[in-house]
């Protein structure tokens, strides 16, 4: 998690935040933001597919619930983290359904997808998310839409999930003809559509309140 939007969520948001916390996909690359300092009193577990540093336990969360359950001793949480690794998941259904069955009714799960990015592999990348979709995937989760956003690379670049069409007036799509020209001079491009594209985030703060398993 390199994302600096990423981390201003969960900190705008850390009022709300109660422990015990589980954040997926918390090895440390380099880049990635520390969300447990920011959490000292609150019990924390950080999971990855490969251990490393700021990983406590590895563990694949497309494997069965009984499996991935046994891994975590039965733990629930009431704060799951899960940036930017849902791409990166082969069964993002069945992952969304261990999620949910590891998150306490009452519990909040801080999201981050892409929408729109660059393909990028750890160790593949398979899909690209709107909000409809998130919500087919955790469908016993509500949706708090006044603190979910999208958001660009920039740090403070964001705009609210309730618009729906994200236009140049909104820093996300430009119909730019002579850039497009100059990109396929630099070898940068193979397309000769004439858009040039930002990455846009999609980051969603979900609460569940279901407490069917």
């Amino acid at each position: 998690m390199g994302d600096l939007n990423q981390l201003d969520f969960v900190l705008e948001n850390r009022d709300r935040v109660k422990g015990p916390i589980l954040e997926i996909g918390s090895r440390d690359y380099g880049n990635t933001n520390d969300l447990r300092g920011y959490f000292p009193g609150l019990r924390y577990l950080g999971v990855d597919m490969e251990p490393g540093k700021g990983v406590d336990l590895a563990c694949d969360f497309v494997d069965p619930l009984e499996v991935v359950d046994a891994r975590l001793g039965g733990a629930r949480f009431q704060t799951v983290v899960c940036f930017s690794v849902m791409e990166h998941c082969r069964q993002p259904f069945r992952m969304a359904e261990n999620i949910t069955a590891l998150t306490e009714p009452g519990g909040l799960l801080f999201l981050s997808v892409p929408w729109v990015w660059n393909m990028h592999g750890f160790p593949d990348d398979y899909w690209r998310f709107t909000p409809s979709a998130v919500r087919v995937l955790f469908p016993r989760f509500r949706v708090v839409e006044e603190r979910s956003f999208w958001s660009t690379k920039n740090r403070g670049e964001r705009l609210p999930l309730s618009v729906k069409k994200l236009n140049v007036h909104e820093a996300t799509f430009f119909k730019i003809p002579a850039l497009a020209r100059a990109l396929r001079r630099l070898g940068l491009t193979n397309f000769r559509h004439p858009y040039y594209c930002y990455p846009v985030m999609l980051n969603m703060l979900l609460e569940r309140t279901s407490a069917e398993p």
